[in-house]
């Protein structure tokens, strides 16, 4: 076997242009310029193009393990398909010297390897028994091999060139006979030795994914790929609800259900629902629309208000604390009731609490590249993590009703908090046991 070569081989060949690949892109990557309009600090800047070159090189990593086995294989095949040609092709037969027209014998094969445009073929070497001049070469599907002239760049007239090697450097000498013009092409034979690379063993660990790693990469392309779908999915319907929209101007109902009132945030049943420029909302908060409880931007600018899980998740607040705060005219709520009678929920407007509840970008949550494991991840947290809350929310009165925990104190609840679910676990795990040994008898 000339060209095929052990499995292993290729697999070394695979992962160092993966390597060489991923080494390129961490070398050429470039942090952009961040426009002064915008107030993004560099640091920040530079955290964002962090996260965009690791998801970018994660792609990259991850595609080049998806395709390694069938470019192996494909590899591996092209190369055991030179070997069969190269054993099996046979030279065109009765092949005549140009000089004596004595039959020439074969004394040389060679592949040579085509392209997209054109296949492998095998290039036989034919010699006259009188040793006479020129030899002659044939393509194993019988068209003879030309060598193509040198023309001179200047009149394109055909030269003469001799060759001159010392071992070192191979000159070849062009010279015209029309114009006398010379030119000149040197070769430096140089002896191929690969370098060691100290740091492949590393980066080929870095770059090259193991299974569990592709199977994970795999799994999130998949997702992916769904979540594609389902956005140009969600495209096209939101054009075809555009257009409906043009003719009917006031809204309309939705088909289906399972839709999601972007008010209360429940689910719609079959009909439940009502579509306009605002939003998709449920029947009971499109009446307090029409009935001027509630303004229709609430359905398209969320950030404008705060519903009571919010009160939960962005300042602990729980739920007897807050209606104690609504009783005593500390928060303006708006109801929200069931076509008018009881309640079905509540909303809190900023503009109704204005220097009371903070625009909710103060409040927001914010991610950190963390170090767990050797292995970095981006970790979300709450606002009152980047500094003090009282810097952080000055001027709003809200934060005079909040109490900042110690980190001690942090820590003590959550020590708490783990030791009740540890309790619950074994109580369940007392409640199954009990329950089998109640059925053993």
């Amino acid at each position: 076997m000339q060209y095929l070569k052990n499995k292993q081989y290729y697999i070394d060949l695979y992962d160092k242009h993966t390597v060489e690949l991923c080494r390129s892109i961490e070398q050429n990557r470039v942090v952009p310029e961040v426009p002064k309009r915008l107030k993004v600090s560099k640091r920040e800047a530079i955290a964002v193009s962090d996260t965009f070159h690791n998801f970018h090189l994660k792609l990259i990593k991850g595609e080049r393990y998806l395709k390694k086995d069938e470019t192996i294989a494909q590899w591996m095949n092209t190369d055991r398909a030179r070997d069969e040609l190269l054993e099996s092709a046979t030279p065109p037969e009765d092949i005549r010297c140009l000089t004596c027209r004595n039959r020439l014998s074969v004394i040389h094969k060679d592949l040579w390897q085509g392209d997209t445009n054109a296949p492998d073929r095998v290039l036989f070497m034919y010699e006259c028994p009188n040793q006479c001049l020129p030899r002659r070469a044939f393509f194993n599907d019988g068209e003879e091999w030309k060598r193509k002239p040198h023309r001179c760049s200047h009149c394109t007239y055909e030269t003469k060139q001799t060759v001159s090697d010392d071992g070192v450097t191979m000159v070849t000498t062009y010279t015209c006979p029309q114009c006398k013009y010379v030119e000149t092409d040197e070769y430096v034979w140089s002896k191929q030795t690969d370098e060691y690379d100290e740091h492949f063993a590393a980066d080929r660990d870095r770059f090259c994914l193991t299974e569990e790693e592709g199977r994970e990469f795999q799994d999130m392309k998949w997702r992916l790929e769904q979540m594609s779908a389902l956005g140009k999915e969600f495209e096209e319907e939101q054009k075809a609800r555009e257009k409906r929209l043009e003719e009917n101007p006031r809204g309309f109902h939705l088909e289906g259900a399972g839709y999601t009132c972007a008010i209360c945030q429940q689910s719609t049943p079959k009909g439940d629902n009502w579509y306009d420029r605002w939003g998709i909302k449920c029947l009971v908060c499109q009446w307090a629309i029409d009935h001027k409880e509630i303004p229709p931007s609430l359905a398209k600018y969320t950030d404008s208000w705060y519903t009571r899980h919010d009160f939960q998740h962005y300042f602990n607040i729980k739920t007897p604390t807050l209606n104690k705060w609504i009783r005593n005219d500390t928060i303006k709520a708006r109801t929200i009731g069931y076509y008018g009678d009881g309640v079905h929920t509540q909303v809190f407007l900023i503009k109704d609490n204005k220097g009371f509840l903070p625009p909710k970008k103060l409040v927001e949550s914010r991610s950190v590249r963390v170090v767990e494991e050797g292995k970095e991840y981006l970790r979300s947290h709450p606002w009152y993590y980047f500094g003090d809350p009282h810097e952080l929310l000055k001027g709003y009165k809200v934060m005079d009703y909040l109490r900042v925990m110690s980190p001690e104190e942090v820590a003590e609840r959550e020590e708490e908090r783990k030791a009740k679910e540890e309790a619950r676990r074994l109580r369940r795990e007392k409640i199954k046991e009990a329950k089998k040994r109640k059925r053993g008898k």
